[in-house]
């Protein structure tokens, strides 16, 4: 009977013993980096909540760069651009179903940013919520900054790095982003990358190497001190070079691609080789020392800010059929004197041209049909002409006004377009003038 009795104890012993080691003990604390999805060679995410079998994870860095809402919806809105892509292009890209099945939407999205509060709550101080890379451009948070065109950041450069701008960046201008998502812990998947950091031949780059696809992620140290650097090909680029003396930079292939803000705040950079093939211009802004640049045939668009604040870029040659150029995409460009508006252009945005003090005339494009606010505002334009072909749909009062010559000179075909709608177009400080 004895026996009997310490048998039955030893069985349910072992039964509590294996129920204990087998069930699926959250061993994941605040803090914490696991390995979940890919994107673009992005795989870590910090542990910021646990609350049961559930955490609350972000991006252990800036993962790409995005505007915020250029229509100034703000988060709320289900039109909000950054809210869009953060549940479409951002959660297709960067999870397998099985991942994505991991996914809690418990705040009426699966993927979103931190909020202000969120952004106190989890970090414990400025430099908790600083980045490795040394990205200057900051990264969104959701809330509303203290105007309707601001949005929430994180400031990462400044006196403070790290700290919490409530008054917020201009929401039409690219940040940094750091998704966050809330998972089931019980089951997550930890799909490690295949990581491997290599050099590249000229031991100027580090380099990321995921599956198929190689990321270049930033400058070794001999790279930093180059003054001439070539970006290797066959990369996916991913990183800002500004930390680097490099005066000329240019592309070893002629191919398409996306090189978004490589060349922001470059301190030294003087001229850029774009490849012959791209179509789609990247960000140079802040780069007080760049002096020209072409634009390659298959670009369509000069994004927001692209050149804002090169005070030294003098000449801009567009080779293609152009069709946008974006708010403030030369702003604070004071040394600008030429640009070939090609006749493709449809759209100059607001400000474009903002400041552009040494811009004293302008051919405007034959297919020119929208012209933002103060698009020359601030600029030393004293005559534009125009072709007889133009004919605007869309512009403000201000299109055409607040230069700084009070007056400034219109040339017009007699008859034409602009000829018959001078006066709409034009301010009263406008002198007509036929050609």
């Amino acid at each position: 009977m004895l026996k009997r009795f310490c048998s039955l104890v030893l069985v349910i012993a072992i039964v509590l013993s294996l129920t204990s080691c087998g069930g699926k003990t959250n061993t994941v604390k605040a803090g914490d980096k696991i390995e979940f999805g890919n994107y673009k060679g992005y795989t870590t995410w910090r542990v910021l909540d646990v609350q049961g079998s559930e955490a609350l994870i972000i991006t252990d860095d800036v993962v790409d760069f995005f505007i915020f809402d250029k229509s100034y919806y703000g988060w709320e809105s289900e039109d909000c651009d950054i809210r869009l892509w953060l549940n479409s292009t951002f959660i297709n890209e960067a999870f397998t179903d099985e991942e994505h099945s991991k996914i809690v939407n418990k705040l009426g999205d699966e993927v979103f940013l931190l909020s202000i509060e969120e952004a106190y709550r989890y970090f414990k101080d400025d430099k908790d919520r600083c980045l490795s890379t040394g990205n200057n451009l900051g990264w969104w948070l959701r809330s509303r900054g203290a105007y309707v065109d601001h949005a929430a950041v994180i400031d990462t450069s400044g006196l403070y790095p790290g700290n919490i701008d409530d008054e917020g960046g201009l929401v039409f201008v690219e940040r940094g982003v750091r998704p966050a998502v809330w998972i089931k812990l019980d089951s997550v998947v930890n799909r490690k990358a295949d990581i491997v950091e290599t050099v590249s031949d000229c031991g100027c780059f580090t380099l990321q190497k995921t599956g198929s696809k190689t990321y270049l992620t930033g400058l070794t140290e001999k790279g930093k001190g180059q003054e001439e650097l070539l970006i290797p090909a066959d990369t996916e680029i991913f990183c800002c070079i500004d930390e680097g003396k490099a005066k000329t930079v240019a592309f070893k292939s002629n191919d398409d691609v996306d090189y978004g803000h490589m060349f922001t705040r470059m301190e030294n950079l003087e001229t850029i080789k774009l490849p012959a093939d791209l179509t789609k211009l990247g960000w140079h802004s802040n780069c007080p020392h760049l002096k020209e640049i072409d634009i390659p045939e298959g670009v369509t668009v000069i994004p927001i800010n692209c050149f804002l604040n090169d005070k030294k870029l003098e000449t801009v040659t567009i080779k293609g059929n152009l069709v946008e150029i974006c708010t403030y995409a030369f702003g604070g460009c004071q040394a600008l004197k030429k640009i070939n508006l090609s006749d493709s252009i449809t759209t100059i945005g607001p400000y474009a041209f903002a400041a552009c003090e040494s811009l004293t005339e302008v051919t405007l494009p034959k297919n020119l049909k929208t012209v933002g606010e103060e698009a020359f505002g601030g600029s030393g334009v004293k005559a534009f002409v125009v072709p007889e072909e133009m004919q605007l749909e869309k512009w403000d009062s201000s299109s055409f006004d607040r230069m700084i010559s009070v007056q400034y000179t219109v040339k017009v075909v007699k008859g034409s377009w602009a000829d018959l709608h001078f006066d709409e177009v034009f301010t009263s400080q406008a002198i007509k003038e036929y050609y």
